[in-house]
């Protein structure tokens, strides 16, 4: 049995703790959580912002049953409309969002909705939890004129997460750097982002050691763009330990 107070945990909770923050002085604001699986940030939601009027889409149909009988605890059922349908489709007939979150996918899955609904965007805040494929995602963002204000770093299940939240009036990240480090060339702010840039610094450790192992002209060009890569992430990193 669901309960609509379940805790989310640290990754969703730092997505939906965004979304409130955009939220913050909007009255009558309007939502939606695409991709919602059971429900259980719609609901978070809900419970913050008695409010609050939420679409939550998915393409799964049974996936949005179970979401029915959770938001149907909250009490709060008929400020949700539950629209089974493919992305952002799910907005047709709705009114302009305020905020939209898509979370829990991979990077280039987040990114092929945004391209083709690009019609129901208008003005929202776009908050994004991309499981993989993170620099594609910036990347793309920055085709479509949307920027990146800001970026967070949840830990959850032993894993660290990104959550992006990006607006066509947010600065753009435009070059190869961006799309790798994200908004950390602009400044790193904090211990989450420190420990974010450390992680993919190891691995880009462990991928020049495997690169050097081998003796193939094609890995010996991609040693080279490895080891560009890392100097670059270290230099960033040496000047974050003189700052914090």
């Amino acid at each position: 049995m669901y309960h609509s107070k379940k805790p989310l945990d640290a990754r969703l909770r730092a997505a939906a703790d965004m979304a409130l923050e955009m939220l913050r002085g909007i009255e009558h604001p309007q939502a939606a959580d695409i991709g919602c699986d059971h429900g259980f940030t719609t609901a978070y939601l809900l419970r913050q912002r008695p409010d609050l009027r939420m679409v939550a889409g998915d393409i799964s149909e049974a996936s949005l049953a179970k979401a029915r009988i959770l938001l149907s605890q909250t009490g709060m059922e008929r400020q949700v409309a539950t629209i089974c349908g493919d992305g952002l489709e799910v907005l047709r007939d709705q009114p302009p969002m305020d905020v939209i979150i898509i979370a829990g996918m991979g990077g280039r899955t987040i990114l092929e909705i945004l391209e083709r609904g690009q019609a129901f965007i208008g003005q929202a805040g776009l908050i994004l939890q991309p499981n993989t494929e993170i620099p594609a995602l910036r990347e793309g963002l920055c085709r479509l004129g949307i920027g990146i204000r800001r970026e967070a770093f949840p830990e959850a299940g032993g894993r660290q997460y990104v959550v992006l939240l990006a607006e066509k009036d947010a600065p753009i990240l435009d070059t190869p750097a961006g799309f790798r480090l994200g908004t950390a060339v602009r400044g790193i702010e904090g211990m989450g982002q420190r420990k974010y840039l450390m992680s993919i610094r190891d691995q880009l450790v462990k991928k020049t050691e495997k690169l050097s192992a081998a003796a193939t002209a094609r890995t010996k060009a991609q040693l080279a763009e490895a080891l560009d890569e890392l100097r670059e992430l270290s230099e960033l990193l040496g000047d974050l330990d003189g700052s914090l």
